[in-house]
């Protein structure tokens, strides 16, 4: 029996040995490798959908970028030894972590260590990696080539010179903006495939017939056209520098529909600079000082208590609230003038009075007004980050004597610059409110997924008798009153200033905010605008119509511009001398400007690219060699026309 203890002894002793040799001799080397065998399902992200304005340009896409490795193990060895110098030389040129000998050096050594996986290149776009996959060795593809591609998925912005944050960042940041907002259609499905991992802690993919491929996102088109966006950005900006503000906002709508067509937020840097650090649009309610005036206006009006005759006296530009002071800005006041002037004059004292002899017995009145419209309302814009308005009410712990005065000239009171713009907009469309839009429709290759109809939020915020009044003290304001410098000699514009003191508690402080919002053409309104500029700094200007108006002012001309004009009669003169077919380019610009069809005989299919190029102008072509004929005739106004049919031969 002694014998058989004894082996049982030495064979646990032969036991423990080897787990000892094992694991703390053969155990780091067996733990490696047994790391480059664990294979897992990794994640395939999808293909985050586009984001289209409306004249056709992708604002935001999701750019593929590559990245290569090389399994040097794969290759064969003749291959390897006659190829790797050229195969460094190539690599040295798109990667100039090594020379060309250091790229060969540098893969001989990977390779005696039969590495696997050895990074070449990243963030190369499509054409460089097609490139890369004829170099050296390269070129025989993953199983004898080594070569081993994956793909990378960016998110960019274009069309635009300034970010916008209307429509987000990138997807780290897509919690703003519509990439927020509509996140859920734009991110598509996510695939799998495995992985291998290997030594360094890096993942490489492997054959795998149970793969599952993403699914792309859809596309967000959107109601931004950006050629007005850039104008109402580049207006903004200027105007920004010109008077060192800290931010400001400029947003466009269509009267009927409530589509976006622009909105540019800007904010000033560090180094002054300006870039969209928010949407100030959606998000910044403040004071809106004297463009509340209309909705007081409109209150005074719709309750009946007075005309746009009625009279009231300015004092000498300062009456007494209590124990504080209403002050116009011209020194001595108006006198005795009508609700029409006090508008037009932007008169601080006479929409006060005006309101707290009214409204004075019975404020419920007044607010109840702003209520039952739904002006305290958010305008559920599907951007996300839209802030409350703030309107007070008597039974508010906070109301006093002076609350209602304060309200009546745009302070005790906050809206967002989107939600003022709403109610501007609903007066240019004869009292119908609608909701701001900015996303027309959803789309998948091709197909429509869901279409977004404009929304009617008040169908009448006033009588039809009270809006028409409405408008025309608007348009008063730009003919006589204090925006006269933006008068047209295009169209009529129509509008009201704002200029309203920022932090007016604290003691000598100069902050302001100017804005001016309205529309036009006056009178036909196509398209409102709100231009809201902060914190201007007060010795080089700060009144709405001298810091707000021309970013008001410019958008306005450039989309008169391009508006469709009315035809004009065309001089026979002219049109026989267009008809020459001299393929005068020039001449079809004459053409074009003067709203009528040109004579394209003659010219050949380069030359009506050429000139059609610069105008929106749709022109379709059958056959090749020169124009013989065209339909319709040279002469017919352009603004009847949809497309141009040319025939060549």
């Amino acid at each position: 029996m002694a014998w058989a203890s004894g082996g049982i002894y030495l064979m646990l002793a032969i036991v423990l040995v080897r787990l000892y040799w094992v694991s703390l001799v053969q155990g780091p080397e067996l733990r490696a490798k047994s790391q480059e065998r664990l294979i897992e399902r990794h994640t395939i992200e999808a293909k985050r959908g586009d984001i289209y304005s409306a004249d056709g340009m992708t604002l935001a896409t999701t750019k593929p970028v590559y990245k290569v490795h090389f399994d040097a193990v794969t290759v064969d060895a003749e291959i390897f030894a006659n190829e790797v110098d050229e195969l460094g030389a190539k690599l040295a040129t798109i990667n100039t972590k090594y020379s060309a000998s250091g790229w060969a050096a540098y893969l001989r050594e990977q390779r005696e260590k039969k590495r696997r996986y050895i990074p070449l290149a990243s963030k190369l776009n499509f054409s460089e990696l097609q490139r890369m996959r004829q170099y050296p060795i390269l070129k025989r593809g993953q199983n004898r080539g080594g070569i081993i591609v994956e793909e990378d998925l960016q998110r960019i912005q274009m069309a635009t010179n300034i970010k916008m944050r209307t429509i987000g960042y990138d997807l780290e940041g897509a919690s703003a903006g519509l990439e927020g907002y509509y996140s859920e259609y734009l991110k598509g499905k996510p695939g799998s495939r495995l992985k291998q991992k290997i030594a360094g802690g890096d993942w490489k993919p492997i054959d795998d017939p149970e793969a599952v491929e993403p699914v792309d996102g859809f596309d967000v088109y959107t109601t931004i056209d950006t050629r007005i966006q850039d104008v109402a950005q580049q207006s903004l900006l200027t105007q920004l520098k010109k008077y060192k503000a800290d931010h400001g906002c400029a947003v466009v709508m269509e009267v009927a529909t409530g589509k976006i067509v622009a909105m540019a937020n800007l904010g000033r840097n560090e180094d002054s600079t300006y870039s969209e650090l928010r949407n100030y649009a959606v998000w910044e309610a403040t004071e809106p000082g004297s463009t509340m005036k209309l909705l007081s206006t409109m209150a005074l009006l719709e309750s009946g208590k007075v005309d746009t005759n009625a009279r009231v006296d300015t004092e000498n530009g300062v009456i007494k609230v209590y124990d504080r002071k209403v002050r116009d800005s011209r020194r001595g006041g108006y006198g005795v003038i009508s609700l029409r002037r006090a508008f037009e004059v932007s008169s601080n004292t006479g929409i006060v009075k005006l309101v707290n002899e009214n409204f004075e017995d019975d404020p419920e009145d007044f607010i109840d007004f702003m209520y039952s419209r739904k002006f305290n309302e958010k305008t559920g814009v599907s951007i996300k980050g839209e802030s409350a308005p703030t309107i007070p009410k008597p039974s508010d712990d906070n109301w006093s004597g002076v609350t209602l005065p304060w309200v009546a000239y745009g302070y005790s009171i906050a809206f967002t610059p989107l939600q003022l713009l709403t109610m501007y907009n609903a007066v240019a469309n004869d009292g119908v409110m609608v909701q701001p839009q900015v996303v027309d429709r959803i789309m998948d290759h091709g197909r429509t997924v869901e279409q977004f109809e404009t929304k009617v939020l008040n169908p009448a915020i006033c009588s039809k008798e009270t809006n028409d009044k409405l408008k025309a003290l608007l348009e008063g304001v730009v003919e006589n009153g204090t925006a006269t410098n933006l008068k047209n000699g295009k169209m009529k514009l129509a509008g009201k200033t704002g200029t309203c003191q920022l932090n007016y508690w604290v003691e000598g402080s100069q902050d302001y905010q100017s804005s001016f919002a309205g529309y036009f053409p006056a009178e036909n309104p196509k398209y409102s605008c709100v231009v809201v500029v902060s914190k201007p700094v007060k010795q080089l200007g700060y009144y709405g119509n001298i810091v707000a108006g021309p970013v008001f002012k410019a958008i306005a001309d450039e989309v008169y511009s391009q508006m469709p004009q009315e035809a004009k009669v065309v001089d026979a003169k002219l049109l026989a001398i267009n008809e020459v077919p001299t393929g005068s380019i020039p001449r079809i610009d004459q053409a074009f400007q003067k709203n009528y069809v040109p004579s394209f005989k003659g010219l050949d299919a380069r030359e009506v690219l050429q000139a059609v190029g610069p105008h929106n102008i749709k022109v379709s072509m059958k056959g090749t060699g020169h124009v013989m004929s065209q339909s319709p005739a040279v002469g017919t106004p352009l603004n009847t026309v949809t497309e141009i049919k040319l025939t060549l031969r």
